[in-house]
């Protein structure tokens, strides 16, 4: 879809012919169209959805920034402002206040977030763990640590991207299936783009992060990885989902329709063209390309897989974190389920 512009009346005649026509808004005829200087353009007007996204500035993020940046969404008819957080829970907050129609959000962020009073559905994919490492998500320690696996991590400051997610749930059973009491690691909050700093200054003992800040790290010769954490608890578990308010899906299918479909456009654009998709990457990131060229793909993938889904959950009720056990088909949306 794309935006048309009015027919230009250059003569009384092409005003009358349109006026004789059926619907009033097709060409007039023939003669009018090869009229000097007349726009030959038959398609009808297709008025835009506004449509405010929150994003935070990640490698796996670069297909919706590359979407808006080619127009993608203008040709499903939506009008898209990206708006930056620096976490999915204040992108979550931000989204309850109606400030953002969907964020992009760790699927049991959303869930911990909807039995605090939140009623979000999953509305798409964006992002799944590999099947086995090297992969995105990493727990890294500097070099010369004397750390050298996670039964190590005893009495230890690690840093997270949000304290209540699934990767910590998950981070956590690892630690205990390690052999360490999750109670005697210290867990804090720091943005991505900052991981890297704050583990080289010696403020944290190990990071737990993502692409491109994992390679980043593994690059610059100043850290090493002691769990490919993502596939080592869950195997292609989803690490990133678009969330909107139920009461917002449900009054807005066709924006929300629209959304889904452009972003698996976006997906398919990316992953055609690896060389391309990075050099968005850099674009959005501001990361060095040698960085970026260095690190694996990222599993952009709008195909969502209940099972792994409900491992989520299961995780979730298992670790205390969700009182409830429920079915994760609560949590997405019709239009995500019929990807």
């Amino acid at each position: 879809m794309r935006k048309i512009s009015k027919l230009k009346m250059f003569s009384l005649l092409s005003a009358l012919l349109i006026m004789l026509t059926a619907c009033g808004a097709e060409e007039s005829s023939s003669e009018s169209s090869t009229t000097e200087g007349s726009d030959s353009s038959t398609e009808p007007a297709e008025e835009l959805i506004s449509f405010k996204i929150g994003i935070n500035k990640i490698g796996a993020l670069t297909n919706v920034w590359a979407a808006e940046q080619l127009g993608i969404f203008e040709e499903y008819g939506l009008d898209v402002e990206l708006i930056e957080f620096r976490s999915g829970a204040e992108a979550i907050n931000a989204q309850r206040s109606g400030e953002v129609h969907v964020v992009n959000s760790f699927p049991g962020a959303a869930m911990v977030a909807n039995e605090q009073g939140f009623d979000l559905v999953a509305v798409a994919q964006n992002e799944t763990a590999k099947a086995e490492g090297p992969d995105s998500g990493a727990i890294i320690v500097q070099e010369d640590s004397e750390i050298q696996s996670l039964s190590d991590l005893a009495g230890k400051k690690i840093a997270v991207y949000n304290l209540r997610n699934q990767l910590v749930i998950a981070l956590n059973n690892l630690i205990e299936e390690a052999g360490v009491s999750p109670d005697d690691v210290e867990l804090v909050e720091v943005p991505f783009s900052s991981m890297y700093d704050t583990l080289i200054n010696n403020q944290v003992d190990a990071v737990s992060t993502v692409d491109p800040y994992t390679t980043q790290i593994l690059t610059s010769g100043e850290g090493r990885v002691i769990s490919w954490n993502y596939v080592e608890s869950i195997p292609e578990q989803p690490l990133g989902a678009w969330f909107a308010r139920a009461d917002y899906v449900n009054e807005n299918e066709e924006a929300i329709s629209r959304f889904n479909a452009a972003i698996s456009e976006s997906m398919e654009y990316m992953l055609e063209d690896e060389d391309r998709a990075r050099e968005h990457i850099v674009e959005f990131t501001g990361i060095d390309a040698d960085l970026v060229n260095e690190m694996p793909m990222i599993g952009w993938s709008n195909n969502i897989n209940v099972d792994v889904w409900q491992e989520i959950v299961d995780m979730f009720v298992e670790a205390g974190e969700l009182e409830e056990q429920l079915n994760v088909e609560d949590y997405i949306a019709k239009i995500a389920k019929n990807k």
